[in-house]
């Protein structure tokens, strides 16, 4: 049975663009973000390998029969946001941290790849410039404005209205040969655009008409010239970046780390061995997804159990065996980066949780997020971002 795959990401949600490793499933899908620039996913599969041994302890035991309402994302964990009482090299083996290969095909980025990001972005409309000094050609974005009438008389959403439209020259966006008409015309021109409306038209009225359209071609928008003074202009602020060969260059280190953050992120999901999945994990991350589907059905005025009835499923029980691989996944991620953090003696106090707030949110006050997930599971949360840039600094490249 198909079914919603779903998990807690409310405080990831809005730490989205600052993390790779949010909701374990989707972090191969998650870029580092960098202001003005369009992103695009550079990750090579890893070599596949035997992860999790196939016995009857690594399979997790059912941890409640039911749901519960008091659910706390700190409740399993210790003042230190650790899991309390799990002692983690028990379940699970620690993988090579520090000194992760990162195979070549990896962090090694295109010409093509930068390019492309560059291209993109000089495509965005927001630095398109405007062009009055020469004719248009097919293929010109430019700007519109026209009037249509039949017979004389003007037809109702005939007409632009003043308001401006945004057309490609030579495109067959609109009936008949419109927008060919156009070209060879310059910027503030007038043209007389004639066309017959299909015999299909969906108006009636205007089927097989034949149709003026007094157009104004108000501009040509085409993207920027790529120089230095275009750089230091709209980019000076992304780490004093002042030169097109530094934006190159910025575009490449972030393509690169990004990259190799996808593949450490995929070897932790993939590659983790599991012996046994502790109980207090497998039941927090079930109680969290119980809890997301909860307050979905409180949204549509129902309980958790009428929400379930209605996506097939007979009892709690049910839909939690069904999402049990989500579970495992989740609990596979946070064990194996607790592994990492208690063997390399990361911590994370209280000055470090806001520090993370004062740098990504400027802000020290994090009262509200403390309120609804507790200080440690805040303190787990922001150690497991550490562990990540732990393992990445210690990365081996191929």
């Amino acid at each position: 049975m198909k079914i919603k795959k779903a998990f807690i990401c409310s405080l990831a949600a809005l730490f989205i663009l600052i993390t790779v490793s949010s909701c374990g499933r989707d972090s191969e899908n998650v870029n580092d973000t960098e202001p003005d620039y369009i992103q695009r996913e550079t990750f090579a599969e890893t070599e596949q390998q035997s992860t999790t041994p196939s016995n009857d302890e690594s399979a997790p035991t059912d941890s409640s029969d039911s749901f519960s309402e008091d659910f706390s994302f700190s409740e399993d964990l210790d003042e230190n946001g650790f899991w309390r009482g799990v002692t983690i090299l028990d379940h699970v083996e620690l993988f090579n941290y520090q000194a992760l290969h990162i195979p070549a095909e990896v962090h090694q980025i295109s010409q093509e790849s930068i390019q492309e990001i560059v291209d993109n972005m000089l495509a965005s409309e927001e630095f398109f410039v405007r062009v009055a000094d020469r004719p248009v050609v097919s293929g010109d974005r430019i700007n519109i404005d026209f009037v249509g009438s039949v017979d004389g008389e003007e037809f109702e959403g005939g007409s632009t209205m003043e308001m401006g439209m945004y057309v490609t020259a030579g495109s067959s966006e609109f009936i008949g040969d419109f927008l060919h008409q156009l070209i060879g015309h310059m910027p503030g021109s007038v043209v007389n655009v004639e066309v017959a409306f299909p015999d299909d038209y969906f108006e009636p009225s205007l089927a097989g008409a034949e149709a003026l359209f007094i157009t104004t071609i108000n501009y040509i928008e085409e993207p920027p010239e790529l120089t230095d003074e275009f750089v230091a202009e709209n980019f000076s602020h992304i780490n004093n970046i002042a030169t097109v060969e530094e934006l190159y260059e910025d575009i490449r280190e972030f393509l690169q780390s990004n990259a190799i953050m996808q593949y450490i992120n995929r070897h932790i999901d993939t590659q983790t061995v599991v012996r046994s999945f502790p109980q207090p994990v497998t039941r927090h991350f079930e109680q969290a997804i119980l809890l997301d589907y909860a307050q979905q059905a409180m949204q549509f005025g129902m309980d958790l159990n009428a929400l379930l009835d209605m996506q097939g499923f007979d009892s709690i029980e049910e839909f939690v065996e069904e999402i049990r691989d989500e579970i495992e996944f989740e609990a596979r991620r946070s064990l194996a980066l607790q592994a990492v953090a208690e063997d390399a003696g990361i911590t994370t106090g209280i000055q470090d949780v806001t520090d993370f707030f004062i740098e990504n949110f400027h802000t020290e006050d994090f009262s509200m997020f403390e309120e609804m997930y507790g200080l440690p599971w805040l303190k787990q949360f922001i150690r497991n971002e550490r562990v990540l840039d732990y393992i990445r600094e210690h990365a081996v490249l191929g």
